[in-house]
């Protein structure tokens, strides 16, 4: 008989089915991961939904802000309530804020590292403007002239506050290595809306 014609055994055609079906497994990994960072499932790569969610909690930061700013916009129609209670939410958001960059941890770049540390600092400085309108709050103002009295204060932290972010956006992408990171704020979403938008201060 034919060798050729002869019936491979059981195992060896169990064997190449298993190699062929790993060499298959194999094709489609290569295919997910070539090409530079790895994606999520929303189809952007780990920097970009980092940079989203840095800006995404930025914005909603500063949406906040700069709504109490137009409330402390005009102190003769503010009550002491009306004033510690826009207080409260300044201070509720920058501390939502301070936790959401802290969960962040770093971006999957080769500038990761740094970022990471850009906002640990900013975190730390943005903690130290909440302990000022912490303890304006914590003054017990009872008249309005008392309020006034600690307004421009709390304005100057505000703007402090704002500052410090705006400079921190501005170093993430300037940092050694930092193009994949800088690439990723550029095409997002939220960082471009947050990039258009007017400073609360």
């Amino acid at each position: 008989m034919d060798p050729e014609l002869v019936p491979e055994p059981r195992a060896v055609v169990r064997l190449r089915r298993w190699l062929a079906i790993c060499a298959a497994t194999a094709v489609v990994l290569c295919a997910a991961g070539c090409g530079g960072s790895s994606t999520s499932s929303q189809g952007k790569t780990e920097a970009e939904k980092w940079a989203d969610d840095v800006c995404s909690s930025i914005s909603t930061w500063r949406d906040t802000v700069s709504q109490a700013k137009s409330t402390l916009r005009n102190p003769a129609d503010l009550s002491v309530s009306t004033f510690k209670s826009t207080l409260h939410e300044v201070v509720d958001a920058t501390s939502r804020l301070v936790t959401q960059v802290g969960d962040l941890g770093p971006p999957d770049t080769s500038a990761g590292k740094q970022a990471a540390d850009q906002l640990s600092t900013l975190s730390k400085e943005l903690e130290q403007e909440m302990a000022v309108v912490k303890k304006t709050i914590q003054s017990d103002a009872a008249s309005p002239s008392e309020m006034l009295a600690s307004l421009s204060t709390i304005t100057g932290a505000l703007a402090t506050m704002s500052a410090d972010i705006s400079k921190t956006v501005d170093d993430l992408g300037s940092l050694d290595g930092a193009a994949e990171l800088r690439d990723a704020f550029d095409s997002s979403a939220s960082c471009q809306k947050l990039s258009a938008s007017a400073s609360p201060t």
